[in-house]
């Protein structure tokens, strides 16, 4: 889920805007980064518009002839969905560009119509480098409505990102959407950087920015963090580093519950590898898995939700010491760089962090352990058979 309580102030955005025609751009664009805010129908409407308020007030590209674009796509239940460009003049001056939009019954959290935007932006921006924030609500890879109503006799589709009503997107559906390959995908969303969404997306993206945990309601630090956005991340991953450094200084240095933060940057191109490690340590520990006790191992949830546990404590409780250096040298590759606060919303305490969250399966989950079958982590790993 995204997100708990915080407060915070709402800032209005009174920008200039021009109508663009449904005609592409001449040009390759050097660089886009999409900022996708699915927010309708989700009690999420008014924290969209404090962090694209925050995002305004960065340093936003400079429009000129390489012309690197900062996009939004906004629905908040407000108005009309729409497809914006948000750029600064060479004097300073922020400018809002409508590029497009879309019928008022745009439905966000439909794997579809997020296709439909994607296909958009390189309709209008093709571009050689990409970057993708995915802003909604998210709870890993669990089936529809698991989170708040987890009954075993549902049958659906899942929910992973984003909500609109009772519509949610499945995480399987929204790989297949992602058509084009993206430098980065950050998520600003509760939950995300669980080993099996990772996984699911490791061919459309080389970096994910995510956590573990829960997501206050204040996300990301945006105004600080555009030039990152933009950080050429073909020669390293300072830009994405520092991304997470700012959002785990933000809230690192407030106090209670809000003193929450766990962030991940996965480099999705070593996670074939780390599949096959587990596979092997899996089949080696088929008996012993059952054992282990979930109380004891690092869990990143809080209330009765019993579906994200730490992937190296709970490889660590069955796995040989030579088979966990082996895991742990390839986890290293897997989670360059990972940061979190020392409580979960006071409730969780934060004793190992490896970055990547996992599901132990519970035998009497008759419904989930069969979604959990068709995911394609479950299905190279055979973790649950």
């Amino acid at each position: 889920m995204k997100r708990f309580a915080a407060i915070i102030l709402a800032f209005a955005l009174t920008l200039p805007s021009c109508i663009k025609l449904d005609t592409p751009r001449p040009q390759q664009f050097s660089r886009t980064v999409l900022m996708y805010l699915a927010c309708d129908g989700n009690n999420l409407q008014p924290y969209a518009e404090t962090d694209l308020a925050n995002l305004v007030r960065g340093r936003l590209p400079v429009r000129t002839n390489k012309d690197e674009a900062m996009l939004i796509f906004l629905d908040d239940g407000s108005g009309t969905p729409s497809l914006h460009r948000y750029y600064s003049t060479s004097e300073g001056n922020v400018v809002k560009e409508l590029v497009k939009l879309y019928d008022k019954n745009f439905n966000s959290a439909d794997a579809d119509h997020f296709k439909r935007v994607l296909d958009d932006v390189e309709y209008f921006f093709p571009s050689d480098h990409r970057g993708l924030i995915l802003w909604s609500h998210g709870t890993g890879w669990l089936p529809p409505g698991y989170y708040a109503r987890p009954k075993e006799s549902q049958s659906a589709a899942s929910k992973s990102f984003a909500q609109e009503g009772e519509t949610e997107m499945d995480i399987r559906y929204l790989a297949d959407a992602i058509t084009r390959h993206y430098e980065f995908i950050l998520f600003d969303s509760c939950l995300m950087a669980t080993v099996e969404v990772a996984y699911q997306l490791r061919d459309k993206t080389d970096y994910i920015i995510a956590s573990c945990a829960e997501v206050l309601v204040d996300g990301f630090p945006y105004t600080s963090l555009t030039d990152d956005f933009f950080y050429d991340h073909s020669q390293g991953t300072a830009g994405l580093r520092d991304i997470c450094d700012r959002y785990y200084q933000f809230y690192n240095s407030l106090s209670g519950m809000s003193r929450t933060a766990t962030v991940s940057l996965i480099d999705c191109r070593h996670l074939d590898e780390l599949a096959a490690v587990c596979r092997r340590i899996y089949n080696a520990h088929r008996s012993d898995m059952p054992s282990v006790d979930p109380n004891s191992v690092q869990r990143y949830y809080t209330g009765d939700k019993h579906w994200f546990y730490d992937l190296s404590d709970y490889v660590s409780k069955f796995a040989t010491d030579s088979e966990f250096s082996e895991f742990s040298r390839t986890m290293d590759l897997c989670v360059p760089y990972k940061l979190a606060t020392d409580w979960i919303l006071s409730v969780v305490r934060v004793r190992t962090h490896s970055g990547l969250s996992t599901y132990i399966p519970i035998t009497s989950a008759t419904y989930l352990n069969n979604y959990y079958k068709t995911l394609d982590w479950t299905q190279d790993t055979g973790v649950l058979q």
